[in-house]
This record gives C-alpha cells, sequence and structure tokens, in this order.
C-alpha cells in the first residue's frame, strides 16, 4: 500500500475493515516509524478540540483533502465522505489497530485545529507527545538525533524544535535514550521529582505511577542525577552498571545495577529475577494489556523469577502460577492468582 487507499483508511477508521484490509493499513503506517512520533502531539489537540462547535461540523467536508496533504503527498483517488470523523463510539480493536487509528485521527485533529486557528482560536502549544498503549511500544528520534524507545504505557513530551541552551523532554512511564550529546546544549529528562542530565551516554528512565521513585539506569556513559525542585539541588553522577534514583529526603542515591536485567525489555523481553508478585503485577499489566490480580494479598510477597518474550497463552500462564505454588484462572482480560488451596 504504497499511496493512501482513502476507502480503505475510512473503513479501518470505522472498524469495517477485513483483518486482510487492517493488516494492509498497519503495514503502510508502519513504514515511516517516525510517523508515531511527527503526529503524535496532534492527538492531543482533537482531544483538546471542542469537535461540537459550529465552525468544526461546518470544517468537516475539507478535512480529508487536508489529511492527504498531511499524510498522503500527491495521491489520488476519490475520498469518501468524512463519516469516520463522528462521535459515535468505535468497536474495540487490536492493539496496533487502536496506535494506528490514533495516528491517522490525530492528523484529523491537525486539520481540526487549523480550522479553530482560522476563525480566532488559540492556537495549542508547540510541544509533542509520543504516547504508547498497554502492550505497545514505539521508537523515535528526537528533532536533535536522540534515540528513544518508549516503553509500554508510558509517554514522553518534547518540543517541535529544542532551544539554542537547552533540551528538555518530560518522561512518564519507562524510555531508553541513545543521546546526541552536545557540551553546550545539555539534554535532561523530568521524571516525576527526578532530572537527568545527560554527559554523554546510554540509559533508561523508569517513572510508573506505583514507583516510589523514578530510576535512571546508565549503560554506557554517565548521567546527572538531582531533584526537580530546584537547578540547585544537590547532583550526583551515575556511571555505566549504576543505578540513580532520589532517597527519602529527595537527596541523589547511586548503586550497582544489573544492566542486563533493566535494559531486557528494550529487546523485546521482560525479565523478573526474585521480584515481589505485587510489584511484578503492574508491570505483566502493561506488557499483556491485561489486568493481573491476586485473590489474597499475602500472595504478593512470593518473589518472581521468569522472563517473557510473547502474549502468555494458557499454558504459559499455567507454568507461571505453578512456578509461584499458585493456580491462575482468565475471565477475559482478567487473571487472578489463587493459592493451591483456595481452589477447589
Amino acid at each position: 500500500m504504497s499511496e493512501v487507499d482513502w476507502e480503505l483508511l475510512d473503513r479501518y477508521l470505522s472498524g469495517e475493515a477485513t483483518p486482510e484490509e487492517r493488516a494492509r493499513v498497519e503495514a503502510w503506517l508502519a513504514e515511516d516509524p517516525e510517523r508515531w512520533a511527527q503526529v503524535a502531539e496532534l492527538r492531543d489537540a482533537i482531544e483538546r478540540a471542542a469537535l461540537s462547535e459550529p465552525a468544526v461540523e461546518e470544517a468537516k467536508a475539507d478535512i480529508w483533502a487536508r489529511l492527504q496533504r498531511e499524510i498522503g503527498g500527491a495521491g489520488e483517488g476519490r475520498r469518501p465522505a468524512p463519516r469516520s470523523l463522528g462521535l459515535t463510539p468505535a468497536p474495540r480493536w487490536s492493539t496496533g489497530a487502536q496506535i494506528a487509528a490514533a495516528i491517522v485521527l490525530a492528523v484529523i485533529g491537525a486539520a481540526v485545529v487549523a480550522v479553530l486557528m482560522s476563525r480566532g482560536h488559540q492556537a495549542p502549544p508547540r510541544e509533542r507527545l509520543a504516547r504508547t498503549l498497554p502492550g505497545q511500544r514505539a521508537t523515535l528520534k528526537l528533532p536533535d538525533g536522540t534515540s528513544v524507545i518508549l516503553g509500554v504505557a508510558s509517554s514522553l513530551r518534547y518540543p517541535a524544535t529544542f532551544g539554542s541552551a537547552t533540551r528538555g523532554v518530560a518522561l512518564e512511564g519507562e524510555a531508553y535514550f541513545r543521546v546526541m550529546h552536545e557540551e553546550r546544549r545539555p539534554f535532561s529528562v523530568r521524571a516525576g521529582t527526578l532530572v537527568a542530565e545527560d554527559i554523554g551516554t546510554e540509559f533508561i528512565v523508569r517513572a510508573y505511577p506505583e514507583d516510589s521513585a523514578a530510576r535512571v539506569v546508565v549503560r554506557e556513559g554517565k548521567v546527572g542525577i538531582r531533584a526537580a525542585a530546584s537547578a540547585q539541588a544537590p547532583r550526583r553522577v551515575v556511571s555505566a552498571g549504576e543505578l540513580g534514583r532520589l532517597g527519602a529526603g529527595r537527596e541523589p542515591v547511586v548503586e550497582a545495577a544489573d544492566t542486563a536485567l533493566y535494559f531486557a525489555w528494550t529487546d523485546g523481553r521482560l525479565v523478573f529475577d526474585r521480584t515481589p508478585l505485587r510489584d511484578a503485577l503492574p508491570q505483566l499489566s502493561r506488557w499483556f494489556d491485561l489486568e493481573f490480580r491476586l485473590a489474597d494479598t499475602a500472595l504478593g510477597s512470593v518473589p518472581l523469577t521468569a522472563t517473557f518474550r510473547s502474549q502468555p497463552t494458557p499454558d504459559v500462564l499455567d507454568n507461571l502460577a505453578a512456578s509461584l505454588g499458585m493456580r491462575q484462572r482468565r475471565q477475559g482480560r482478567v487473571v487472578t492468582f489463587y493459592s493451591i488451596q483456595s481452589v477447589r
């Protein structure tokens, strides 16, 4: 699918495409790995836009034309009526389809925002947002050439262009950074209450909601860490093979780390090494887009040592539960672990 097939794209967005057609569209969307990063910021714009305003309703006729210019170049073909832009809830799609639809809808959102701007509405901030859903990762390059792998259920905010003095981004979740080092224009990542400042390196930053503190793990080079509250806060350097975090008093703490364990997810592996089950469940939920529960909170202290590479089958879940001395039951998207004694 080298050019945009607008009829197919419309069926895809409406949830009416066949599995083969969905595969064609998703393959086309995947041809440019930058597309997700470039248009994710516009998805927020459409969420902020007042879609019920008459100005937007009147503009629907030219949205497909704008969409063609944004992602289809000079592709030819009759554009369908914009029925996909209605507010009727769409059917539940696969994770890949949700991401792809979000990408295209984001571009449609750009057209909506352009119309609102032309009628006197305030322009959205020049900020980009890359976001992933549970079970999905994304690879992108920032405006300065820095490479990023965005972990599952994560978001990264960054400017459309970096300034002449600094390069700053904000992370929620987890991401890998391979930074294009510039001595006169430092690169920094803000994650929760922590700021990580590049000194020429390859590192990951993790700050999920359930984490007690953001963590920085360095595989190559060095990273400075400090509390985000003040640029004058005490700073410590995290070197290769080390983990940095903020202590209880917001002071930087540096300790040794198993980088192979922390970086495994960038290669498509979810690895646990004697991780308490209560801490592992949120990661399992994000990784597999399932909801993992414990029938008894006392089971949360059981250590988990395992490596996952793909979606868990019933056999995999059974083997996992057995390794923990438990049983599991799955109902739809919910997987519950029980003690053997409680299962009859």
